[in-house]
């Protein structure tokens, strides 16, 4: 009975026109959200570029609540990321989860599908490239024809020094290839990581490290697609990504990363000594 009404509801439904259906499910489901790929978690704030690149977006990463989206014995399945994690981000995201209307959204295939390119239309992902991110991304085979818009975070961790790690073309390329816009946050080492001494080697092997990296980017990235670099005004990196991405990288300070490179009200302005110790300034 109950696969009868589910039905007769979502024929109805398809009966509907097309572009009155995509408002209907803009009006329904995340607007511009940002889903973490690496750790699996969908911010419920919004991520919209306008705002961020004009500079009106003002809500931090660490002040932003999040959703987890577990994996289940389907999360290795190309439709895995159609139908569990879209019903998980939809679900789980509304009180009202349990709504007639929620129910009716994800009761066939066919609407599904709708809302899912809706959903990607808008999305924007975040991706820490090194193995976990693109390990992630190669269990969503179907997902990563869909993406639009990425934030990729380079920073000289172990695991991105891993010799084992590149970036792999069967996953890459049908993302790179869609894009329409790309953000990349790279942080290199810095002084307060490294004595004066270190710093310098520390450098070298950075910039031999992203070099290859960057270069594929910008041999494989749609030419509509653009480019959008926060690397802390960082001449060394910015001179490797201008040489890779020529003429299409615009640098900008994006307001998530402050808490990356401390800056703004993460930064580290002062120290001055105390008879109890030292002081942290801001």
């Amino acid at each position: 009975m109950a696969s009868s009404i589910s039905s007769f509801n979502s024929s109805a439904f398809l009966a509907i026109p097309l572009e009155i259906r995509r408002q209907i499910y803009r009006y329904c489901i995340p607007q511009k959200p940002l889903i973490d790929v690496s750790s699996g978690v969908c911010r419920k704030n919004r991520f919209d570029w306008s705002e961020e690149l004009n500079e009106h977006h003002h809500h931090d990463l660490e002040d932003t609540p999040f959703i987890e989206i577990e994996e289940d014995e389907e999360s290795e399945s190309e439709t895995s990321i159609d139908c569990g994690s879209i019903r998980r981000i939809l679900c789980e995201i509304y009180p009202s989860s349990r709504s007639a209307f929620l129910g009716l959204l994800l009761c066939c295939r066919q609407i599904t599908d709708e809302v899912t390119d809706i959903l990607y239309d808008d999305a924007t992902m975040l991706v820490g490239l090194n193995s976990t991110g693109q390990t992630k991304l190669a269990k969503l085979p179907k997902a990563r024809e869909k993406i639009r818009k990425m934030i990729l975070i380079l920073r000289p961790t172990r695991a991105f020094y891993n010799p084992d790690f590149r970036m792999d073309p069967h996953i890459w390329k049908s993302i790179l290839g869609n894009l329409s816009i790309l953000g990349i946050i790279t942080e290199q080492p810095s002084k307060l990581e490294y004595c004066e001494e270190e710093l310098e080697k520390a450098l070298e092997k950075w910039i031999t490290r992203i070099g290859p990296i960057c270069d594929y980017i910008g041999q494989s990235l749609s030419r509509e697609a653009e480019v959008v670099v926060d690397a802390n005004n960082k001449e060394k990196t910015k001179k490797v990504l201008e040489k890779a991405i020529p003429g299409r990288c615009r640098f900008h300070n994006f307001s998530m990363a402050d808490v990356i490179f401390r800056r703004g009200r993460y930064s580290l302005t002062d120290w001055r000594d105390v008879d109890d110790g030292s002081v942290f300034v801001t």
